[in-house]
């Protein structure tokens, strides 16, 4: 991944300022400092990058010249590379973020250990039975909103995983008349 200047990510508010200073027809350390929001080092490696010249004993650079290179810098593949990698970092971040929330998506509130599962206390709005021998079986649930029908699942998994041995013999009674 390539390293961008730090103040690309405030081109567009360095440029306005360079924009609105239209009394200021040369730029020095100090302005650059103020413009960039950097440090007086960096200022100096700013005015060199943009090709100052010594004038009356120090460094300076035309407001001109350096709007023209800032709006070059803007049309640039340059900084064009700087907003894909932007966009890709948000879209990682979105991407992260939900997936984050996924995990900590609450179904239902924790169980005591004492109180266990049970296919038998499951709430009316969850069937499950087959009607009959042979016919498909029917699995239904009744829910308010996501978190409801996640809760659900949740119980009746658990309930099913804990007494598997009635869950079997209620979805498949041939099981039983055939061992």
């Amino acid at each position: 991944m390539a390293r961008h200047p730090d103040w690309f990510e405030r081109l567009d508010s360095v440029t306005g300022v360079v924009r609105q200073a239209e009394h200021l027809q040369w730029l020095g350390r100090n302005e650059i400092k103020a413009i960039f929001a950097c440090s007086e080092r960096d200022s100096i490696r700013l005015l060199h990058k943009f090709g100052a010249q010594k004038r009356d004993d120090a460094l300076s650079l035309p407001r001109s010249a350096l709007l023209a290179q800032l709006d070059a810098i803007r049309a640039g593949s340059t900084y064009a590379a700087f907003l894909r990698q932007r966009q890709d970092v948000a879209k990682q971040l979105t991407a992260a973020r939900a997936e984050t929330a996924a995990r900590q998506f609450r179904v239902g509130p924790a169980t005591v250990e004492d109180q266990r599962p049970s296919l038998q206390n499951l709430p009316e709005t969850v069937t499950w039975r087959r009607s009959a021998s042979g016919v498909p079986g029917r699995f239904e649930i009744l829910y308010r909103d996501g978190a409801d029908l996640m809760r659900q699942l949740a119980d009746f998994l658990a309930a099913a995983g804990v007494h598997r041995e009635e869950f079997f013999a209620a979805t498949e009674p041939d099981r039983d008349k055939t061992s």
